[in-house]
Formats: C-alpha cells, sequence, structure tokens
C-alpha cells in the first residue's frame, strides 16, 4: 500500500531492498520501480496490467486509494459483484458464503458502465452539482456585498437621523430661547409700569394731613390687585425630551433569514418534470389563492407602479414611475433594493438571470439594459418615439413605440430594428407579451386585446367595455390562457385561448386600478400590481 510520504517498491521488498516506487498498478496493489516495471509489463500474469504513476495515485481521494483488490479472507483478487449483498466476492467467496446469490463479473460491469443510463446519469449529476457549487460560491458572495451595501445604508441612515434630531433640537432651543425672552420682557413691563405708578405718588416728603388718606389707599390697593406679587421666570422640560436621555440604543439590531434566491439543479427534478403529465386548463377551471399582498414602500412621491416581472431567482422586479427607479423584492414581500433609471419608466422585462431592459417615454427616447446584479445601467438602446410594454422572445426585445406599432430589436445589434405589427395613431398603454409563437398586446383606447402571429398576421382580437376598459398589462400563462389588467374598472379578466370568451377573475379585496401583471410559468404564480403600490402574488390553479 502508499505511504502517506514515501511509496516503495513492492517487488524490491521482498528481496530486502529499498528503492522508491515509480508506478503503482492497483491490481497488484503495489509499487513499483522503473526496473520491475520493466518485468511487470513483459510478464504474462500482468502484461494487461494498467499501471499508473506513484504521483496520480497519491493525488487519488483516499476513498478511491483505499479499495482492496483482494479478499481480505481468502487473499484472493475481487472477480465477481453480488447484488443481493452488495459486496464484492473472490472465487472462494461464490462457493462459501454466496452460493445462491447472483453474480456478475466485474469485467462486464466495467465495460457497459460508461453506456449504461445511470452512467449518464450520474455524469450529469456531477455537472450538476459543479454548476450547483459555483451559483450557491456566486450567491453568497452577493449576500456578502448585499450585507456591506446594508452596514452603509444604515450607517447613513443612523447619521441622517442624528442630524435630523440635531437639527429639531436647534429648532426647539432657539423657540424656547425666544419664549423665555418674551417672558422677561412681559415681567419687565409689569414690574416697569408699577415702579411709573409709584413715581406718581412720591412726593418728597411733603404731604398734607388730607392727603395722608388718600395714599395709604393706593397703597392697599397695590396690595389687593396683586401688583406687590413676585414675579419669576418658570422652566419645565418636556417629558417626552426627557426620555431621550434614557435610551439606552438608537435601535435594534439582528439578523434574519429570507428564502434562498437561487434554484438548484439536479437530474431527479429534471426527470419529475418530464414524468408530470401535462393538462390544459379552460378560463372556468382558473382557481386563483392569495399567496401574499404587501405595499411598495414610499420615497418622495407616491410610487406609481407601471410594470414588474419575476426573475428566475425568483426575485420580483417593479417600475416606479413616480420615482425614477426600479425595486427589487424577494418573494417573502421583504425590500431587497433599488436601482436609479432615467426619467419616466414604463414597463420591464427578463433578458437573463442577472439582467433586464426597461423602456422609457421622456426624452432622449430609449431603452436601458440593466445589471441587477452590479445595479448599473449598462447599455442604452436608441428609439425613435415614446416606448411602453416590452418583452423578450428568444433573445430578441419585443416593445411597443408609439407611431410605430410593435418592433423588435436585438440586444446586442442596435442596427437590427424590425417592425413586427404596425400599429396606426398614437396610443398609449399599450402592453405586450409573448407565448408559443404568438404576440399579445393590449390597446387602451379602443380598449382592446390582439393576439398575432411573430409574423404580424391577427389572428384574433377581443372587445368588450362592459368588462374591460383602459386595458394596460398583459400576461400569458402556459395554457395560452390571456390575463388582462382593467385599471378604470379595478379588475383582472382573464380570456381563452382563441379569444372567444372571457371571464372577470380577480375584483375588489384590494385590487384598485391594477396596472402592471405577470405570469410565472415556472411555478404558475399570477403577479398583480396596483398603480399605487398594492402588490399581490396568486397560486393559479
Amino acid at each position: 500500500m502508499a505511504s502517506s510520504n514515501k511509496t516503495f517498491c513492492g517487488v524490491c521488498e521482498t528481496q530486502d531492498v529499498v528503492r522508491d516506487a515509480i508506478f503503482w498498478c492497483p491490481e497488484c496493489d503495489e509499487g513499483l520501480c522503473t526496473s520491475c516495471e520493466k518485468y511487470h509489463r513483459a510478464s504474462k500474469s500482468s502484461r494487461n496490467h494498467e499501471v499508473t504513476s506513484v504521483d496520480n495515485y497519491q493525488q487519488l481521494p483516499s476513498s478511491i486509494a483505499n479499495i482492496k483488490q483482494y479478499c481480505s479472507d481468502h487473499e484472493e483478487k475481487y472477480q465477481h459483484y453480488c447484488s443481493q449483498h452488495e459486496t464484492l466476492c473472490c472465487p472462494l467467496c461464490l462457493t462459501s458464503n454466496h452460493r445462491k446469490c447472483d453474480f456478475l463479473a466485474i469485467g462486464e460491469i466495467i465495460k457497459t458502465s460508461k453506456t449504461s443510463a445511470f452512467f449518464d446519469i450520474m455524469e450529469q449529476s456531477i455537472k450538476d452539482m459543479k454548476s450547483n457549487l459555483e451559483r450557491i460560491a456566486d450567491d453568497r458572495r452577493k449576500n456578502l456585498e448585499d450585507i456591506n451595501q446594508q452596514r452603509q445604508r444604515f450607517l447613513t441612515n443612523i447619521k441622517e437621523i442624528r442630524e435630523k434630531i440635531k437639527k429639531h433640537l436647534d429648532k426647539l432651543e432657539q423657540n424656547i430661547q425666544q419664549d423665555i425672552q418674551d417672558a422677561e420682557q412681559k415681567a419687565k413691563s409689569q414690574i416697569d409700569r408699577l415702579l411709573s405708578k409709584i413715581a406718581d405718588h412720591d412726593t418728597g416728603g411733603k404731604i398734607f394731613e388730607a392727603d395722608i388718606q388718600k395714599e395709604e389707599k393706593f397703597m392697599q390697593s397695590l396690595i389687593e390687585d396683586g401688583d406687590l406679587q413676585q414675579l419669576n421666570l418658570q422652566f419645565k422640560i418636556d417629558d417626552k425630551l426627557s426620555k431621550i436621555l434614557s435610551l439606552t440604543k438608537m435601535a435594534e439590531m439582528s439578523i434574519i433569514t429570507n428564502p434562498p434566491t437561487i434554484q438548484m439543479t439536479t437530474v431527479s427534478d429534471k426527470q419529475a418534470q418530464q414524468m408530470i403529465p401535462k393538462i390544459s386548463k379552460t378560463i372556468k377551471d382558473i382557481t386563483p389563492t392569495l399567496l401574499a399582498r404587501f405595499e411598495i414602500p414610499k420615497q418622495g412621491k407616491a410610487p406609481a407602479i407601471t410594470g414588474c416581472t419575476i426573475m428566475p431567482t425568483q426575485q420580483i422586479i417593479f417600475v416606479d414611475q413616480a420615482n425614477d427607479r426600479l425595486l427589487i423584492h424577494n418573494e417573502n414581500n421583504s425590500f431587497h433594493s433599488e436601482i436609479p433609471v432615467s426619467t419616466w419608466p414604463i414597463d420591464v422585462t427578463c433578458i437573463d438571470e442577472n439582467t433586464v431592459a426597461v423602456t422609457h417615454n421622456a426624452e432622449p427616447y430609449h431603452i436601458e439594459i440593466i445589471n441587477i446584479a452590479d445595479r448599473k445601467i449598462v447599455k442604452r438602446i436608441k428609439t425613435s418615439n415614446m416606448c411602453y410594454g416590452i418583452t423578450n422572445i428568444e433573445g430578441r426585445l419585443l416593445y411597443y413605440e408609439i407611431g410605430s406599432g410593435i418592433i423588435t430589436a436585438d440586444v446586442t445589434d442596435e442596427g437590427t430594428v424590425t417592425t413586427v405589427v404596425k400599429v396606426d395613431g398614437k396610443n398609449n398603454w399599450t402592453y405586450v407579451t409573448t407565448s408559443k409563437d404568438k404576440i399579445y398586446y393590449t390597446n387602451t383606447f379602443p380598449n382592446t386585446v390582439t393576439c398575432c402571429t411573430v409574423t404580424g398576421q391577427k389572428l384574433w382580437e377581443y372587445k368588450d367595455e362592459s368588462i374591460l376598459n383602459s386595458i394596460h398589462g398583459v400576461t400569458v400563462d402556459n395554457d395560452s390562457n390571456v390575463y388582462v389588467t382593467s385599471n378604470e374598472r379595478s379588475r383582472i379578466v382573464v380570456l381563452s385561448p382563441d379569444g372567444k370568451d372571457a371571464r372577470q377573475l380577480l375584483e375588489g379585496n384590494g385590487i384598485k386600478q391594477p396596472c402592471g401583471i405577470h405570469f410565472d410559468k415556472r411555478r404558475n404564480i399570477l403577479l398583480v400590481t396596483n398603480l399605487y403600490g398594492a402588490t399581490f402574488l396568486y397560486n393559479i390553479k
């Protein structure tokens, strides 16, 4: 066997000669020097043995290097595998302890292993494991970056709060100083008036007997009118201000946990997905179940959420038009981060795990490509006019541009821009999505939902203002059912795949002026956002 530091030639050791081994024979389970390796290679009994260098052998994991080639009971080489007892067997084991067992020859197992389905699964499992480990490492590094940014944000918040408190106390100090001065002036004025009265009655010692009674009455009136009461300034600290001195800390600090933002890939998951039978749902079968509801926090102006999407990491991206920012939330409602963007953003679509595209309808007209991991704008694609809805189809952006219609553009090549669907007029708030080689778009003022092919041929158009008015966002599920937001009627309506039937799916229960909508096809989750910040997640069954 190999030594932890040195490996010697086993053949030489039997002759009481010590030589370093250069090669290792797994079948003989011993090292070989250069000379012995030549004889080993020439000998009939060992010429078919595959040897390796000692350096390579020592780099093997201990679980592999310690595999025994010979039976510890009979000193015979293992040649078979007993599937019943899941153990290796030598020829003598077969005749002693495994007479009634089923055997497989080790040589045959080795020959068929590389072509077996199990080997393919194992190989894919290793690849998935490596990919998962890389994703975990990247995710943890990203988590560290988030923690650092959170620390910086907390420190900034503390400084801001302290500065606000200081400014407020300075203002209170100025106010109380003015109050003290005013009170002092008022007391001084009262005393000065009394002194003036007394001066008028000062005769300099010359007084007639007839005036004595009159002066005594004056003196008595001073006492009765309270003019001789002592005037003092009273100062009392507000109890609320005193409580500040009793504070022992500014805030509570703790570590909270949120659900993972990465998804592991395993062979068993892929096999399970392939085995799940697909049963199409009609709009009558759809049952939404509320999973979560939360509010988008205000910053400056009240939020105006005009677009949303769900990333492969399950993070939710919102477009806040009023505050020119993207908001990133975890699915458990917790705020993750925000990214400032150019003026008047409208809609957002996912390009890949870390990248999104955002439309704008303020000059200079453009679409921004944003890396949400780095929180940076990496590219701007110029457009000819204001843009609204946007989606992604096989690596190409599909968006609505006023005056042109629905346009497709290559993210990597701004020159390849093509108008797919010509839309007349200057309709605002047209949203667009795609599914299974079809394009779906809304038209707000005609109040229509249109389905066409990817080449622009209209397949159907739906209009019924009794249930749909001021239509905004549109999305499609795995069964080609179409979900749209009716902003003015504050409801969500689902249309059949052929556009012939419609059903009011959601109304009330907090849904008011919905605008953004997105269907996560991986998990059958419907995301709905009100214009002014309320957000809903539904499980669609």
